[in-house]
């Protein structure tokens, strides 16, 4: 199983896990949709040794978009971003999850990773001040209006909380936090892999943005 490490507490909160290797992808990838495609297909095909491939991640702004595995199965989850990831259960469909216009997501996970809003902001204020730290912020997360923490079983400790309210004070936004699943999360590494919810591609079929559609079906 490939999967991003924003999801890793979450994961490792459900092992052991039998008959299941996993390996996690940095979240510095998180930004460049196209870096993150080339890193996932030298995953894939490091792992071809495997019956079936599990990738938990969505499209991801077009990373999974022509991916394919030559010799194993490839599992991936029927949705755009992890963020319908964390918010349905094992029983919806999550295809069907619609974030917030104007909502800035965050969760445990993403916090604790090297890469942050909060850590690229202090960079930018140790080097160039104030000023122009908040001008670059504003540019680059324009529009947002709030910022909704997902609370998961991966218990947030009380920094992470008070790091994404900071979030939201740099913002200018709303704060809000909202319980999040796991479910989920233990479907696509356990299964069952049912056709709503997720694609699955026999060897050398390749992974189109078509396929993520509420409306598509199997590949």
């Amino acid at each position: 199983m490939i999967a991003c490490e924003v999801m890793q507490e979450e994961i490792e909160k459900l092992m052991p896990i039998p008959e299941r290797d996993f390996e996690f992808v940095s979240m510095d990838f998180h930004l460049y949709p196209q870096k993150l495609k080339v890193e996932l297909q030298r995953l894939i095909d490091a792992s071809q040794n495997y019956q079936k491939i599990i990738l938990a991640f969505g499209l991801c702004g077009g990373a999974s978009n022509g991916l394919i595995s030559k010799a194993s199965e490839l599992i991936i989850p029927r949705v755009h971003d992890c963020i319908s990831i964390f918010m349905c259960s094992d029983t919806c469909r999550a295809c069907d999850f619609q974030s917030e216009i104007g909502t800035f997501y965050l969760s445990n996970g993403w916090m604790i990773t090297k890469k942050s809003i909060l850590a690229d902001y202090r960079r930018i204020y140790d080097r160039l001040g104030e000023k122009k730290a908040k001008r670059m912020l504003e540019k680059m997360y324009d529009g947002y209006k709030k910022v909704l923490f997902i609370e998961t079983s991966a218990e947030p400790k009380d920094e992470v909380i008070e790091q994404s309210r900071e979030i939201a004070k740099l913002f200018e936004a709303e704060y809000q936090t909202v319980k999040g699943e796991i479910g989920f999360i233990e479907k696509i590494i356990t299964g069952p892999w049912d056709e709503d919810n997720f694609i699955t591609l026999l060897p050398r079929q390749e992974i189109s943005e078509a396929y993520f559609s509420k409306n598509a079906r199997r590949a």
